[in-house]
């Protein structure tokens, strides 16, 4: 033995590796090491020298160490397990643009608590509790989020043995509820929906500013989410076939610029909605206004040259509604009155769950559980006319 092989004998650990001098006077050191995903593998390393070959092992295993605990070390605070993990999220596809943006946003909300700054590992219950109990005042919605989060970091820190106990797994730390109503977002009422369409019919825009009345009544007589519609393009639109094709919408991305996402909100997002008789001209003029743009889009802001925003949408919609004194001010409340007057005129809520894009039918029946109530009541007129054409009805008449 020479005093090379020698030297990798005493720098490397037994049975983790073996040295041996090639025909072409180099050497090769060979280890096995588990990989990120825990399966055993061999890398070899050829180097002029044993020590430059061990060096090399040594720094590569180091990097697999990084790899196999790049989010969680012993001294990790909360935000920097959820920043990571976000991030690898992200870099595997797992989120959009969108979704860690909106992660990045919540971890935000931890950091200025002052528990996303506490390292995991000196955080206990009292400290979550009284943390819990400070953020009551956020929507339930966002509320949500952030207790998400919080068990999300504890189950990552407690899988890497960095704590003894996942304190979250606790069955009195539970997510607060908030001090505010949720909102809900109503439909518009006959009454209401006539007054709107006659402010728009009679609205004039200033000089310079967006129309956005076509974009309101497609969502009014299609129930799309006007994201959905500000990304349309006039090829999504088939006249003759009779029905839109969603497949994209406007999102922000992490600089909060708004861009075109290829596919909608949700996986059942992209689908085929109907032209009813009432939409087909307001599309039609859509499609006869429609100018060139580099997105090749429906609708475009030509004065910002960028595509339109929701919040752009909501600006005008607050307008009109505050003319026709309609005590609304989101145009969401579109979408729920295109669904409203389509479980009035009988449609199923299977059938309406695919043109609204929802993921699961009780989604449907949860958001519009009042109207289908409603809708009930009358089923009775439908069970008289029955009972009384076959003649089984009761009567008091002698």
């Amino acid at each position: 033995m020479n005093s090379e092989e020698g030297s990798a004998k005493k720098r490397g650990k037994r049975g983790n590796g073996s040295i041996r001098k090639t025909k072409y006077g180099t050497y090769e050191y060979r280890i096995s090491y588990y990989d990120e995903f825990n399966k055993r593998r061999v890398k070899s390393f050829t180097c002029a020298t044993v020590d430059e070959c061990v060096d090399r092992a040594e720094k590569f295993k180091e990097e697999q160490k990084r790899k196999k605990t790049r989010y969680v070390n012993m001294n990790a605070t909360v935000s920097e397990i959820l920043r990571n993990k976000a991030r690898v999220d992200y870099e595997k596809n797992h989120t959009g643009e969108q979704g860690y943006d909106r992660t990045l946003s919540t971890i935000e909300i931890l950091e200025r608590g002052g528990i996303g700054y506490m390292r995991i590992a000196d955080i206990r219950p009292l400290q979550i509790e009284e943390y819990l109990s400070s953020i009551t005042y956020y929507s339930n919605a966002v509320i949500g989020k952030i207790y998400s989060l919080l068990r999300s970091a504890f189950r990552i820190a407690y899988d890497a043995k960095i704590i003894e106990f996942n304190y979250m797994l606790m069955p009195e730390l539970r997510c607060p509820r908030s001090d505010k109503p949720d909102k809900k977002v109503r439909a518009l009422t006959d009454e209401e929906q006539r007054a709107l369409l006659e402010v728009l019919e009679n609205h004039s825009v200033q000089y310079g500013r967006n129309d956005y009345k076509l974009q309101l009544l497609i969502e009014l007589y299609s129930g799309l989410r006007m994201g959905e519609i500000n990304a349309l393009r006039p090829e999504n639109i088939h006249l003759k076939k009779g029905y839109i094709h969603v497949e994209s919408t406007v999102s922000r991305g992490l600089d909060n610029r708004p861009f075109i996402k290829a596919g909608a909100k949700t996986y059942a997002g992209t689908r085929d909605v109907p032209i009813s008789r009432t939409l087909r001209p307001i599309l039609e003029k859509a499609l006869a206004d429609a100018k060139p743009n580099p997105y090749r889009l429906l609708f475009y802001d030509y004065g910002k040259d960028s595509v339109i925003e929701t919040t752009q949408v909501n600006c005008f919609f607050r307008r009109v509604t505050e003319k026709a004194g309609i005590p609304i001010t989101g145009q969401h409340a579109l979408r729920h009155t295109f669904a409203t007057r389509c479980i009035e005129a009988g449609v199923p809520a299977v059938v309406l769950k695919k043109w609204l894009g929802h993921t699961d039918i009780h989604i449907t029946l949860d958001t519009y559980a009042d109207v289908f109530a409603r809708m009930d009541f009358s089923a009775t007129d439908k069970f008289d006319d029955l009972m009384e054409s076959m003649e089984l009805g009761w009567t008091t008449e002698p």
